[in-house]
């Protein structure tokens, strides 16, 4: 019975010895009592995840000179990154960096192109065939419809981007909501237009051409949005 005090004692013992090591490490590096305990109990944390030991390690030192920085401007650990159990879960799964909208407009821009283009090839396309007699009249040329997906495209970036949870934006949400009609008014303006070009320079293609152009803009597409990051498509 003594032995078994005895052995539990000692675990005890031990068990105090490492947590009083693991806390004697953020001593002497001038943080404060507080954010000390901080850095601990994210140690003890991080070092149950799988991340690699060089990780942990760069993590934890990163964090300290932080850590000194903004206590300068008297900022706590959990001022700066929220709970413990939050930063280790942004440690671990790091949330991803917004894009840059202007290294990613012109591979935006482009993907809508093509995107309109492939629905309004299959929307003339499949009309003509479910109303033979007025489809054709009804149809626009490839000018058109080159011109009116040009403009989509050039559009839609900037239209997703104020719309875009992850950012701060500058505009109150009224603005924006004014900014997208606007687009929108301009943009069927010119498809309107796009419909009086002369039949010389914007004709009227056989409907069979536009679905073979449409299912050819599905496979580009396809292609398009695996090979870049598209951010601000409409699908």
């Amino acid at each position: 019975m003594e032995n078994n005090e005895k052995r539990n004692a000692d675990v005890k013992q031990d068990r105090h010895a490492k947590i009083k090591d693991a806390h004697s490490q953020f001593d002497g590096m001038g943080l404060t009592k507080r954010n000390a305990e901080y850095m601990y109990k994210f140690t003890v944390a991080i070092n149950q995840t799988k991340l690699s030991s060089e990780v942990k390690t760069d993590t934890v030192s990163q964090m300290i000179e932080e850590l000194k920085a903004g206590q300068k401007q008297g900022k706590t650990a959990k001022n700066m990154w929220g709970s413990v159990e939050q930063k280790v879960q942004n440690t671990v799964h790091p949330p991803k960096k917004a894009a840059s909208f202007s290294n990613d407009y012109w591979p935006n821009a482009i993907y809508n192109m093509i995107l309109f283009f492939m629905i309004f090839t299959l929307l003339y396309g499949v009309s003509y065939f479910i109303s033979p007699k007025n489809g054709r009249q009804a149809m626009m040329g490839i000018t058109g419809i080159i011109l009116s997906a040009v403009i989509a495209g050039l559009g839609m970036p900037v239209i997703s981007r104020l719309f875009d949870p992850n950012i701060k934006h500058k505009y109150s949400g009224i603005v924006r909501v004014l900014i997208m009609v606007a687009f929108f008014i301009i943009w069927m303006a010119i498809f309107f237009a796009a419909g009086l070009i002369p039949s010389v320079i914007n004709p009227v293609l056989n409907p069979i051409i536009y679905l073979v152009l449409g299912v050819a803009a599905i496979g580009v597409t396809i292609w398009y949005k695996r090979r870049y990051q598209i951010t601000g498509g409409l699908f």
